[in-house]
């Protein structure tokens, strides 16, 4: 940590700030590097000594650097934005018959608030099945979710509709509208624009892109995108995908972990394991810093092992990532991940320059969570990316909810607030391009779900006794334990139990996949069992259904 001598003889006000005695000034980019005071921060970070003074990132690339600009986008984008903001909420999916006390929105059954999916109304109809699927997925974490097909709009009429809803969160599927930010002539999207709904933006001279950033600051909400890499944002077929395998991510489909991989590059040695020990044991973090060891051919190997987490620090660009070898970079483009070999963690958070700028062609992050039919299957769900020479710092933040139990987007929430009431410039530099690609909803023990075996669903059984055996798949992480719940119809004020938010009788703390039951009478049943790690408590099993006659 720079101690105040250093801190001050290093730090010069930009021109036009006013020095106020008592005012700490928490950091400032000056040259190549961010000079960061730690002592103003008033927060304690295990990584503090690295934070202190780092290497800002940069493009770095092997290719013709051809950043888009907002005048660019706008050449794309103008003609449907002009035409306003058409919007129109779509009737929810019904649930099962025997899960329709779910299909009325209660505080006892939707105790997380409302989630708003945005979709745009070019690709709604050919996505809609998957959308309907999502609305009943989050449904059963506690989410009333809609579906509202958008057309055209500007960002602050799309913020505006948002407001009307007091939503928790949004999903904005498809090429929803992108509100855009400068800074020094860096210009980039900024969805931090739809999370804090609260705040005063300025565009100042009034050329489409904000400027400006004040008032309350914090972010009220999560939003996040589901953008593809391809057809502008507007890939059917890759939303399909990303939708089926969310799916059956929520079903234990999809495989599951609990390690995490921190590669670090070499201007950023001191980031270690990059505050992975806030989410996961240190034994399941495995960690790169080694400059002889950091190249482009081990990270490809490392990135293709099954994990739940993944943090990159490297520099890169929209379509590529450089790593430094020696005097020379090592390079990983789009078409190794899009055609060749897909990453297979399911989260991402990419400490690099530029590969979260989702309204680019064939943007980097976007490979990191879509997947192109043929070669591997790409596992992942979720990256934290950003869209502008900056990215995440302070990773603790954001790791440390995770840890306790939070899904992503209230995680990404809780970092911002961190940051505290007021954003300087270098603040701004950093972080304003990040955005969230992906599922908010989730996170990695959403994954970690036993797969019931037995009895199978609609078995109808005839003798007496009733005894039973329940059987499932494990979750194969270390230190599970299981808990299981049975419910019969009826029992429960005459109706299945979880409908008054009751339980009929549950299993804690079992060693095993099986357990031996006595049913209750001759009448149906439902039973699902869920997996415990280290404390955690994971998702529940889909609901399985029998029933005795006799």
């Amino acid at each position: 940590m720079l101690e105040r001598s250093q801190w001050t003889d290093r730090l010069v006000l930009d021109k036009g700030q006013v020095f106020q005695q008592n005012h700490a000034l928490r950091g400032q980019v000056m040259s190549d590097r961010t000079i960061i005071n730690l002592n103003a921060l008033q927060r304690n970070y295990k990584l503090g000594q690295a934070y202190a003074n780092i290497r800002n990132l940069e493009f770095r690339t092997n290719q013709r650097l051809d950043i888009q600009s907002f005048k660019d986008y706008i050449s794309i984008w103008g003609d449907l934005i002009k035409l306003g903001l058409d919007a129109e909420e779509k009737p929810r999916p019904s649930f099962p018959v025997d899960e329709s006390y779910r299909n009325q929105k209660t505080a006892l059954h939707y105790p997380k608030g409302d989630l708003l999916v945005l979709v745009a109304e070019a690709v709604y109809s050919a996505v809609a099945a998957s959308l309907n699927q999502y609305v009943l997925d989050v449904g059963r974490d506690g989410y009333w979710a809609t579906v509202h097909v958008v057309k055209g709009g500007t960002p602050n009429q799309v913020r505006a509709y948002i407001k009307k809803f007091q939503p928790v969160g949004v999903l904005m599927v498809g090429a929803i509208a992108v509100p855009w930010y400068q800074i020094d002539g860096d210009q980039f999207p900024c969805d931090l624009y739809y999370m804090d709904t609260n705040g005063t933006w300025q565009d100042a001279d009034a050329n489409g892109l904000f400027d400006g950033h004040s008032g309350d600051l914090n972010p009220e909400i999560w939003v996040g995108r589901i953008y593809t890499p391809t057809a502008n944002g507007n890939d059917a077929n890759l939303i399909n995908n990303y939708f089926a395998r969310n799916h059956k991510f929520r079903l234990g489909m999809l495989g599951h972990g609990r390690s995490a991989l921190a590669y670090v590059d070499d201007d950023w040695t001191g980031f270690d394991d990059c505050g992975f020990d806030e989410l996961f044991p240190a034994s399941s973090i495995t960690k790169y810093t080694n400059p002889a060891t950091t190249d482009a051919d081990l990270y490809k190997a490392e990135v293709n092992s099954m994990r739940s987490w993944v943090q990159l620090c490297a520099h890169s660009w929209p379509q590529g990532h450089a790593l430094r070898v020696g005097d020379t970079n090592e390079y990983i483009q789009v078409p190794y991940f899009r055609d060749t070999n897909p990453p297979n963690a399911h989260f991402y958070n990419l400490f690099c320059c530029g590969p979260g700028k989702f309204t680019e062609d064939n943007y980097l992050a976007g490979w990191y969570i879509f997947d192109q039919s043929g070669g591997g299957t790409n596992l992942g769900l979720g990256a934290i990316a950003s869209a502008k020479s900056g990215s995440m710092l302070f990773f603790e933040d954001f790791y440390r909810p995770m840890g306790q139990g939070k899904v992503i987007g209230d995680a990404f929430v809780d970092w911002w607030k961190a940051r505290g009431p007021e954003h300087e410039d270098w603040e701004r530099y950093w972080f304003y391009g990040l955005v969230l690609l992906g599922d908010p909803t989730l996170t990695w023990w959403k994954g970690a779900v036993p797969k019931p075996e037995q009895p199978q669903p609609g078995d109808v059984f005839d003798h007496w006794p009733r005894k039973m055996q329940f059987r499932w798949d494990p979750v194969n992480l270390d230190n599970v334990k299981y808990t299981l719940e049975v419910d019969a119809y009826g029992a429960v004020n005459g109706k299945w139990s979880e409908e008054t938010n009751q339980s009929f009788l549950v299993y804690h703390d079992i060693s095993g996949i099986t357990l031996n039951h006595t049913f209750v009478g001759a009448q149906r049943g439902r039973w699902r069992v869920r997996a415990n790690v280290d404390g955690t408590a994971c998702s529940w099993s889909p609901w399985s259904y029998f029933q005795f006659t006799i």
